[in-house]
């Protein structure tokens, strides 16, 4: 077990490089796979392949909601006493493997109706592998949450690395030699990504792991009753966030869901830092919430919004303005009508710190069933939307379903933050310029160029501070 960081400054650069260089590398990584799989499939087995992540990455999802914010938030209070801290670790550990044995049953039981909903029969020969794999990634995600409630980011880096880089690995192999791309090796390819990142992982978690004798069920049951509401919010947010693909692949067919996909591989990318922020946000978070109240919070999410947004503007920009050529380079002229869907789902990446901040301070601050409630709203809108559209308007339909989605969940949200912790959207944007002027003022140090001295970062700050004036820095 680990103390805290010694500084809130060396805390956030270290850490949030970490997570952004660990969220970075593996979509890079799923990116580069993608490029290379969209050249070699054919559009029905690309959408079949792309239904298989969909339906793992539901499964990683509902096993990091039930799990991960209830395990960071009670190490991190119970840091310093090692006898609750060891049956708190048991306790994950044993509910990891629960879930497994639980999920995959749930995945043979419903596998047959998936195939037979999506006219994907490819799906038949790579759900199976999954079965294996689900058990090892229970070893990956208890290594990576434990680090995570420690402050320690290395291992989870490394994790994601192997684990992602195997597939890609594999994909580049078969394209350099000319071997076939088959379904069931890519399956296999990430099943030895999962034994690497699991191994990656516990190098670096084995001196934060504590474990007991017994599984003690009390706090089995303490980690159920937490992370049932975050398990909801998760299988929500992937339904509202997912559900004009799913509605394109049921409603279309596999071509159109690929063609969709393409778009949405792109959109991941813009998307990736309001994830990456939020691993780091949520431990601190809950200690902020313990020592400083409301306040520190409300400070917390404005500046970790602010953030996000100055790492994502430029990128939407970018894709705005070159939609049809990262097209091209990324997917080939057969997905070319995927530019149009582009340019609307980059917008998606707007709202995405908005709403990932607001259910890491609600979850963190022990408000998982709110979470819930507002994640499973924008699902339920979505949905309705997502059939409505897709019917009338086809592929453009979905992605403006999914951001008119975007945009009435954000006033709901933003109107329930006003109200309990003070919390003012539009200040995430004041403090935007700040950050490129620490980006701006830390790239001169590194060319040797003379500079004032740094403005504080915006993160560290947890005092609470009044409304600036006309004459006051809008930076704290």
């Amino acid at each position: 077990m680990s103390n805290s960081p010694a500084t809130p400054a060396n805390y956030w650069l270290r850490s949030g490089f970490l997570t952004l260089l660990e969220r970075g590398s593996g979509m890079v990584f799923s990116l580069g796979t993608a490029v290379l799989l969209l050249r070699a499939l054919s559009k029905e087995e690309f959408a079949a392949w792309g239904l298989f992540i969909l339906v793992t990455y539901f499964l990683e999802m509902g096993r990091t909601g039930l799990i991960q914010n209830g395990l960071v938030r009670f190490l991190t209070i119970h840091r310093q006493e090692p006898a609750t801290y060891s049956a708190i670790t048991t306790a994950s550990l044993f509910l990891n493997f629960a879930f497994s044995i639980a999920s995959n049953l749930l995945l043979w039981l419903g596998m047959s109706w998936f195939i037979e909903m999506y006219h994907a029969p490819q799906l038949a020969v790579v759900l199976p592998v999954y079965f294996v794999t689900n058990f090892v990634m229970a070893l990956f995600y208890h290594y990576n949450f434990v680090q995570q409630a420690n402050f320690e980011f290395r291992g989870i880096f490394w994790s994601t690395f192997w684990f992602r880089g195997a597939l890609f690995a594999w994909v580049a192999f078969c394209k350099i030699t000319g071997q076939p791309i088959v379904l069931q090796h890519l399956a296999l390819a990430m099943l030895a990504g999962a034994v690497l990142g699991a191994a990656g992982s516990y190098r670096f978690a084995q001196k934060h792991l504590n474990h007991a004798r017994r599984v003690d069920f009390q706090w089995v049951g303490k980690l159920i009753s937490y992370g049932k509401f975050v398990l909801g919010t998760n299988v929500s947010t992937m339904f509202y966030k997912n559900m004009d693909k799913l509605a394109l692949g049921h409603l279309i067919g596999p071509a159109a869901f690929a063609v969709y996909d393409a778009a949405g591989k792109v959109t991941q990318m813009i998307e990736a830092p309001s994830f990456s922020i939020a691993a780091v946000v949520f431990p601190q978070s809950a200690e902020r919430m313990e020592r400083e109240g409301t306040v520190g919070v409300k400070h917390l999410y404005e500046r970790s919004v602010g953030a996000t947004l100055a790492i994502i503007l430029p990128f939407l920009v970018f894709v705005l303005i070159f939609a049809q050529p990262i097209i091209l380079l990324f997917a080939g002229p057969q997905y070319l009508e995927s530019a149009g869907i582009l340019q609307l789902t980059a917008f998606f990446g707007v709202f995405m710190p908005f709403a990932v901040q607001f259910g890491t301070i609600l979850d963190s601050t022990g408000r998982p069933a709110t979470n819930f409630v507002y994640t499973t709203f924008t699902a339920v809108i979505n949905l309705g939307l997502s059939y409505l559209f897709v019917h009338r308007f086809g592929l453009v339909g979905a992605a403006l379903a999914t951001l008119t989605g975007y945009a009435i969940s954000f006033v709901f949200m933003q109107h329930f933050l006003y109200k309990k912790y003070g919390i003012n959207a539009l200040r995430a944007f004041q403090y935007i310029p700040g950050f490129y002027m620490i980006a701006w003022n830390l790239l001169k140090r590194k060319l040797g160029i003379h500079s004032p001295p740094p403005l504080p970062h915006p993160l560290e700050k947890s005092i609470p501070m009044a409304e600036p004036s006309k004459s006051e820095s809008l930076l704290p």
